[in-house]
């Protein structure tokens, strides 16, 4: 299927004296749109920046209905290893369940990572029909109302879809076990960037993450301004701010240790 204009995975090459690659994954029935001015940010800030399309995204909600959390977190990895290759430090960022999948990498394969930082991720749900009724729901219906475009900031709008496949959901779901039971394998550095106001991930996500992960070096940060997909919104800036300003830090961290999380 055509992806839908602005949907299109993107590389921002910084060029070979770049100092470290940053990797973004977006969320769950979105796309690379809803990241690339994070990755714009890192680029213009001197990083090279990939975002892959996660299987299943950016074309039609059919097509996710056709995935599962395997297939998301496999195009991750490959982009990864495309991240690695480079030979320089590599930080993974992800947005709400992009942000699930950067965690999963990091309990999979923290060695190679230089640091995490995640916007409103997502490792729960509340909701009584997610806990209690989808998988009676997922057989006899295929979509929910979706998730899109939850953004304070008049005029931006998600390259989304406006319905959720509930089978991708169930899978999302058992990802988001997974990477519970598993948060105290994650040591790497880590900022957590977490909206005030979030209709679609409650703030126990965030919680749990924080006191879930085994990272000593650990910082969360409350924007006032901003619904679910804050890169789109009003605190886009300050979260694309302190992302380059972490990445800065973390570099002259391993600077001064002389060595880094480098295949």
């Amino acid at each position: 299927m055509p992806v839908l204009p602005g949907a299109q995975p993107f590389l921002l090459d910084a060029g070979a004296d770049a100092p470290a690659t940053v990797l973004l994954s977006h969320g769950f029935t979105g796309s690379p749109q809803t990241v690339r001015p994070w990755g714009e940010a890192m680029h213009a800030a001197g990083y090279t920046a990939i975002g892959p399309r996660l299987p299943g995204h950016g074309t039609r909600w059919q097509d996710l209905a056709a995935t599962r959390w395997q297939d998301w977190y496999g195009e991750l990895e490959r982009a990864f290893d495309e991240a690695l290759g480079r030979g320089k430090p590599v930080f993974a960022m992800g947005i709400s369940m992009g942000g699930t999948l950067v965690l999963r990498l990091a309990q999979q394969r923290g060695a190679e990572l230089a640091g995490l930082v995640l916007s409103n991720p997502s490792v729960l749900s509340q909701r009584f029909a997610v806990n209690h009724l989808l998988p009676y729901l997922a057989r006899v219906k295929r979509t929910a109302a979706g998730i899109a475009s939850d953004i304070a900031k008049p005029g931006s709008t998600e390259v989304a879809y406006d319905k959720v496949p509930l089978a991708a959901l169930r899978s999302l779901t058992e990802l988001w076990r997974l990477t519970r039971e598993d948060l105290a394998s994650v040591t790497v550095p880590l900022r957590v960037y977490r909206s005030a106001v979030d209709h679609v991930v409650e703030p126990a996500n965030a919680k749990v993450v924080l006191a879930g992960v085994a990272s000593t070096d650990v910082a969360e940060y409350v924007m006032e301004n901003s619904y679910h997909v804050m890169t789109l919104d009003n605190d886009a800036p300050e979260l694309f701010e302190g992302s380059a300003a972490f990445v800065a830090e973390r570099l002259a961290a391993l600077g001064a240790a002389g060595a880094g999380p480098v295949r």
